[in-house]
């Protein structure tokens, strides 16, 4: 699957040059059918009780589509105090995936641990995995958060 994902993603970098920024962004659903790219506005994540957006760092998802191939793409970052696997946030009903999704996220660094499991489930939770009572997770960062959506 990391072979189709190398495809995809060189197959966006090759796109011809005369192809401007405002051509991606206006680019229409039916473009993105035809080989090129859709990308969908930002929207707010709901956070769960104790978690916190930190200002100017709302956490965002959208998808962005590429030779038919949709991401979701997150941005924004959380504080938080996560001494367990957590649900932080819940994605809205029209960016739940019909599987699985995971990604990794960079997170505060302690004992040489510096990143965390993404993982959203069908219903739309946002879960984040990996921290413990002697480890806990106190910030999460999704700005390099990108993986196949479906």
């Amino acid at each position: 699957m990391s072979h189709n994902r190398r495809r995809i993603l060189g197959a966006a970098l090759a796109l011809p040059a005369a192809l401007t920024a405002a051509d991606v962004l206006s680019a229409t659903p039916a473009v993105a059918a035809a080989g090129g790219i859709e990308a969908q506005p930002w929207t707010d994540l709901v956070l769960e009780a104790g978690v916190t957006a930190p200002a100017g760092a709302v956490p965002q998802v959208r998808l962005i589509t590429i030779a038919g191939t949709a991401f979701l793409q997150a941005r924004g970052s959380v504080a938080c105090n996560l001494a367990a696997d957590q649900k932080i946030a819940t994605l809205p009903a029209a960016l739940r995936p019909t599987g699985l999704v995971r990604a990794t996220a960079p997170r505060n660094n302690s004992q040489g641990i510096n990143a965390c499991r993404f993982e959203v489930n069908t219903s739309g939770s946002l879960t984040i995995y990996g921290g413990n009572s002697g480890n806990p997770i106190t910030w999460v960062q999704f700005d390099s958060v990108q993986t196949v959506w479906h």
